[in-house]
This record gives structure tokens, C-alpha cells and sequence, in this order.
């Protein structure tokens, strides 16, 4: 009988995690589901445990479960993708971010999130690639790497700040401090742009979490990468930042979508990918890989039951 491997990180949303395991247990064994747990310390340990407990399962799988936050979600995705074993992903978020689940509408709720997990939909989602790590939401090259080092500084520093609120803090701190501008050469099929650079960004979700820039919703399954390109800010740069976070547009600020990109550097830099640090590299090659995972997600309301949820809209309007 098919089961599913349950792969937690208890450290995920200060311990939330821990508290959250016996729900998932014991919906399980209510519901006559089969399962086997590995635990990883961090959520860069998660794909390589991952990896090496799947080349050597005895166990027949059909899905893994993730419960933790968003760099734990990221190394199972790399441990899925790099055993080569076609496993269908269920979230159950428990981490700061929780980036991704937005995008597939996926509660944080936890009693909800196993909801999904035992009776949701499958459907495949797009996967990028970052030299050799995979990706679900997001990568990012300059200010939003500052900003995942001030996020983790200030979790590892303050047991209170888990709550997504710690993105605001993080921008505003840096955001005192000006913005640290790098050479940057970026390829786009034929096109290229040499400058200098605050930010490069390359989204495959919807969501960009409380950072610079809000993206404006495309899909985990159209194909494509959104590329955001923010140029250094010559004059008025307070007023324009003012713009950025307000979400209106400046000049520096380009947007494309595309299938691959090219990023070369004038020195080595780290980058991150869902909230992870990766690198430091002088190059970074990008690719979208089409429907490469399938995610469990909630499943869409019956015509009846949307049809009533319209018309109750309707009177409240």
C-alpha cells in the first residue's frame, strides 16, 4: 500500500513545527494512512537526508509531506527532484514565510493544511532552476539577500519575532542604511543590460512576502519566470524608495517575463532562493522547468457550494 514519508524540521516557526507533527500523525492513522517520518535539523539539510533516504527506501511512497517553513519546503523539493523519484508534495506550513502556500491557496491553519493534504487535488507546478538548485517561489540578488540575512539575525536574536511582520522590519532597517548598488551583467535571450544594480529578482510564484516589490500574480504553472530589474537610484532616491513601497512604478524598475535568464557578476556574490542562501557565484544561470512537481492543493468548491458562496456576496454588497 502506498504512503507518505513525512519529512519535519521542529525548529520551523520557533518549535511551531513540533507541535504540529502529532496532528498530522494522527490524522493519518484516523484516516488508515500509512507513514514514516524523518526529521532534519535544518532546512538545508533537508535535501540531501531527503536524497539519501529516497535512493534507499524500501517503502513505496506516493508523497511526501513537509512540515516547515519555506527553506525546509525548498530542500525537499531538491531532495524530490535530485533522487529522480516522481512524489507528489503536500505542505503543512509552519514556518515565518509560508510564501509559497499563498500562491497554491494553501491554509495556515495546520488542522486545515492536513485537510488539504488528506483530500486535496493534485496538480503539477512549474519548478525554477538555479544553477544546480531548484526553486518554487523566488531568487534573488542583492537588497533581497540583505533582507534574508537581517530576517534570519533577527529570529536568531529575538525568540518573539516569527511572524511575518519580520519582513517589514528587516526592509525598514536596511532601508536606513541606503542601498548597496553591484555590476551586473544580465542576459535575456538577445537582449543584455550592463549596469549597476540594487536589485535582481526572478519569481515562479505570485508571491514576493513583505520585500521591495510586490509581484503582480502570475502563475506556478504558465511556463515562465517574471524578472524584476531594479537599476541603481540616481536622484531622489528616498522618494522614490517611498514608491517602491508603496507598490508604484520608477523608472529603474524593469519587469519581462521569460523562460531562462543569464546573470554574470562583478564579483561573487550569494544569492537566495525561498528564503535560503545560495552561492557565492559570479554567474548564475536560470531556467524554468514546466509542471516538473505535483502539489497537493485544496480543492475547488462544488458549483452548488460556489454558487450559494456568489449569491451571499451579492446580498452583503
Amino acid at each position: 500500500m502506498p504512503a507518505t514519508l513525512i519529512v519535519a524540521n521542529l525548529r520551523s516557526g520557533g518549535g511551531r513545527a513540533r507541535d504540529v507533527l502529532p496532528l498530522v500523525t494522527n490524522a493519518f492513522r484516523r484516516h488508515g494512512r500509512e507513514y514514516e517520518l524523518i526529521v532534519a535539523p535544518t532546512g538545508e539539510a533537508t535535501a540531501p537526508m531527503l536524497a539519501e533516504f529516497l535512493a534507499g527506501a524500501r517503502t513505496t511512497f506516493d508523497q511526501v509531506a513537509v512540515i516547515g517553513g519555506d527553506g525546509t519546503l525548498n530542500g525537499a523539493v531538491n531532495g524530490i527532484l535530485t533522487s529522480g523519484v516522481n512524489l507528489t508534495l503536500g505542505i503543512i506550513p509552519c514556518g515565518t514565510g509560508n510564501e509559497i502556500i499563498r500562491a497554491l491557496g494553501i491554509p495556515r491553519d495546520p488542522e486545515r493544511a492536513v485537510d488539504v493534504l488528506l483530500a486535496g487535488e493534485v496538480c503539477p507546478i512549474d519548478v525554477g532552476k538555479v544553477n544546480n538548485r531548484y526553486f518554487l517561489n523566488i531568487f534573488g540578488l542583492g537588497y533581497d539577500v540583505q533582507v534574508v540575512k537581517m530576517v534570519n539575525t533577527l529570529r536568531a536574536r529575538y525568540r518573539l519575532a516569527r511572524n511575518r511582520s519580520i519582513y517589514y522590519v528587516a526592509a525598514l532597517l536596511l532601508l536606513s542604511s541606503g542601498f548597496d548598488p553591484f555590476e551586473a551583467r544580465v542576459q535575456v535571450g538577445d537582449r543584455v543590460f550592463n549596469g549597476r544594480a540594487v536589485l535582481i529578482a526572478a519569481a515562479n510564484g505570485r508571491m514576493y512576502g513583505e520585500r521591495l516589490l510586490a509581484l503582480p500574480a502570475p502563475s506556478l504553472s504558465d511556463g515562465l519566470l517574471d524578472l524584476y530589474l531594479l537599476q541603481e537610484l540616481h536622484s531622489r532616491p528616498i522618494r522614490k524608495t517611498a514608491r517602491l513601497l508603496r507598490r508604484l512604478p520608477v523608472p529603474e524598475l524593469s519587469v519581462e517575463r521569460c523562460s531562462s535568464v543569464r546573470i554574470q557578476l562583478d564579483q561573487r556574490r550569494e544569492a537566495q532562493v525561498d528564503g535560503s542562501l545560495l552561492g557565492p557565484a559570479h554567474t548564475y544561470d536560470l531556467s524554468l522547468l514546466p509542471r516538473r512537481i505535483s502539489v497537493i492543493h485544496p480543492a475547488p468548491p462544488a458549483p452548488a457550494v460556489a454558487a450559494r458562496r456568489a449569491e451571499t456576496g451579492a446580498e452583503r454588497r
